[in-house]
């Protein structure tokens, strides 16, 4: 009787210790999913995977579901020795990385209603032109503002500027 209640006192505690550890393993996959939905709509963009619409919307749902919010909460947990968030920096820089979180969920947005709109092809209005953003005397992109009226192609690079923005800010190198 010992032994069965010893066994069920470690396997709880096993439990709980992987219940902890969880959050850091989904992170983790949800950045890796998020790289993964990016790098789908780039080569769609490129040209190097031929253009479907189901798979920009599905990217772009991908990334949309893990920013934001979701994003902001994700991190809001303990540091853990295996990741390369910066964990002191989201704390004591909250406001930014928020902002940043709903700015990736915006585009992300964004992109999903190109999709909705392109239903054979991604065709001029959707691509980048003669647009003042992204050039070097472009006002600084505000996403609420720019994901609404800038051509999905450049909505795309907007996003990943934010992507690379919060990783300078909050990823330890």
């Amino acid at each position: 009787m010992k032994a069965a209640v010893s066994t069920a006192v470690v396997i709880v505690c096993v439990a709980a210790q992987s219940v902890q550890a969880a959050p850091g393993w989904e992170r983790q996959l949800d950045m890796k999913a998020m790289a993964e939905a990016a790098r789908t709509i780039g080569e769609l963009f490129a040209g190097k995977r031929p253009y479907s619409q189901q798979a920009l919307k599905a990217a772009a749902e991908a990334i949309m579901a893990r920013a934001g919010v979701n994003l902001t909460d994700a991190f809001a947990g303990e540091a853990q020795q295996d990741s390369k968030a910066d964990f002191g920096a989201i704390a004591s820089s909250t406001e930014d990385f928020d902002k940043l979180a709903r700015n990736l969920e915006i585009y992300a947005a964004a992109l999903s209603t190109a999709a909705d709109r392109s239903p054979a092809r991604l065709g001029p209005e959707t691509r980048m032109g003669g647009t003042l953003l992204g050039s070097p005397f472009a006002p600084k992109a505000e996403a609420a503002r720019d994901a609404a009226v800038v051509p999905a192609e450049h909505v795309y690079h907007l996003m990943l500027q934010t992507c690379t923005t919060c990783h300078a800010k909050f990823r330890r190198p």
